[in-house]
């Protein structure tokens, strides 16, 4: 029996992007931070600084640049870019799942 389309694939794929989406937006945010300097010990600042980092282990060092900024903006940048993508694959295929 072949597999039919529902609302569900829609709805999970809608999940995902979601999801994918704010994990981007929070490394963003953290991004934001770093880049105009905000204040490290502010709490709201420094809970988007975790997080951000929780996200983004795999890229925190991943280029070395002596630039503090330039080396948030390739790394985080770079961690937020691979969410994205990989959430709008994953998103992307759940859509086509069941058109074949």
């Amino acid at each position: 029996m072949p597999y039919v389309a529902s609302r569900h694939n829609s709805l999970i794929a809608h999940v995902i992007t979601i999801v994918f989406g704010l994990i981007a937006l929070i490394i963003l945010l953290h991004l934001a931070f770093v880049l105009l300097e905000a204040n490290p010990g502010n709490p709201l600042v420094a809970f988007f600084a975790e997080l951000a980092n929780w996200f983004s282990w795999l890229f925190r060092d991943m280029f070395t640049i002596d630039d503090a900024k330039v080396r948030a903006i390739v790394n985080y940048g770079l961690a937020a870019l691979v969410y994205l993508l990989i959430g709008g694959a994953i998103a992307g295929a759940g859509r086509r799942w069941g058109h074949d």
